[in-house]
């Protein structure tokens, strides 16, 4: 008997937990996203004219970016959440065009690293949402 009320009660709390859906914080996932294209220019204005670290520092922040960029992608899944983070990224859209503005004038044609072998290697890899 006590074995089929620790089933029981193992059963029930089990679909209890099943039936919620996990919480997302939509607005600390589009402030990460954010600090790290704030990080992105930041590196490609600091580190333009260093190209082993302009490679080295952007591996590192892609790897990052990577695993955020896929947890977006899975909480976008649900609808509603995907509304959310739309709404919270918004947020963040004057900032993202003065800051690729800036991207844009330090990773020009004719920019240092723009042609070194290893820069580009990692170019080729950035994530996108």
């Amino acid at each position: 008997m006590i074995r089929c009320g620790l089933v029981l009660l193992l059963a029930c709390g089990g679909a209890q937990h099943a039936s919620e859906p996990p919480k997302v914080d939509t607005a600390a996932l589009a402030a990460e996203l954010d600090a790290e294209a704030a990080e992105l220019a930041t590196i490609l204005h600091r580190d333009r004219a260093d190209c082993p670290a302009l490679a080295t520092n952007l591996r590192a922040l892609f790897a990052r970016m990577t695993a955020t960029f896929r947890r977006a992608r899975d909480v976008q899944q649900d609808p509603e959440v995907a509304k959310r983070l739309t709404a919270d990224l918004q947020r963040y859209d004057a900032v993202t065009r003065t800051r690729t503005a800036a991207m844009d004038a330090d990773l020009t044609p004719d920019a240092p690293c723009v042609r070194d072998p290893g820069v580009r290697a990692v170019l080729m890899t950035m994530p996108t949402l």
